[in-house]
Parts: structure tokens; sequence; C-alpha cells
């Protein structure tokens, strides 16, 4: 008896080896966006900066209850700029974590605005990669690594 063949005359691809190739492929992508995120992370540690005034800091926010607002200005080139400190999505907000943010940065206080020398409207206080950018890149390559372990030893 001959095996099944299709219509077309290609054999057919064995679903697990199919899921197999999506798993090793979504892994292979949260490796490239993980290390996307770490390279934005480390550009701004070469961004220059300028001195900033904390305009606005409360431990709150229009978006998140549990998220503190920490609102910036700066000057490059005589322009004057104002930003919001922007939190990493995945950010675990809590009271304790809006309250250290508010500590950290009274209204008033004078601070390095790091700027993209690029884009100066491009602003942080905290340049570098989060400390939890990482995990995004290390869980891609366990899960490219996972997947080409069970690629190897399906057969």
């Amino acid at each position: 008896m001959e095996s099944p063949l299709p219509i077309t005359g290609v054999p057919c691809l064995n679903p697990y080896i199919i899921i197999l190739i999506l798993f090793l492929l979504g892994g292979l992508g949260t490796t490239i966006w993980g290390w996307t995120i770490i390279a934005r992370g480390k550009r701004t540690l070469k961004w220059p900066a300028a001195e900033g005034v904390i305009e606005k800091s409360q431990p709150s926010s229009e978006g998140d209850d549990l998220l503190p607002e920490i609102i910036f200005s700066y000057s490059v080139a005589g322009r004057r700029y104002q930003r919001t400190l922007e939190f990493p999505s995945g950010t675990n907000p809590t009271q304790a974590l809006a309250a250290s943010y508010v500590d950290k940065y009274p209204v008033g206080a004078k601070v390095p605005a790091y700027y993209n020398p690029h884009q100066p409207d491009q602003a942080t206080l905290e340049p570098g990669p989060g400390r939890d950018d990482w995990l995004i890149f290390i869980l891609g390559i366990v899960v490219t690594v996972i997947g080409i372990g069970f690629l190897i030893f399906s057969g």
C-alpha cells in the first residue's frame, strides 16, 4: 500500500514539525525584539546631558493610579523642551514605586536630562537599558534553544 499523497504530489508535513517551526520562529522573533529594546536603551547612554528641572512630581498619573507622573524641562541650543518620564512597558506599578520616584525627583530639583542629539525633543532622566529589558531577550533565547532541541530530537 502506498503512502497517501495530497493531490499536488507533495507529501504532507507532520503537524508536530509545523508547530515546532512556529515555536522556533516565535523564539527568534522574541530574541530580535529583546535585542532591539536593549540596543535602544544602550544608545541613550551616549546621549549628551543638559541641565533639567523637575516641573511636576506626583505619585499618580491620569493613565495609572499607581504610576507616578514626573514632568521635567530642559533646554538645548536655546530651545526649551518639556517631557514626561516614560516607564518601560511591563513596569509593575505600585504605591512604593510611585513614592520612590516622587522622592527621587522632587519638584524644583535640578537633574541631568539626557537628550537625543538628533532629535532634542526625545529625552530621559534614566539612560540605559531598563532593569528588566534583558528578560525579553533571554526568554527569546530560551524558547529558540528549546525549539531547536525539539526539532533535532523529534526525528
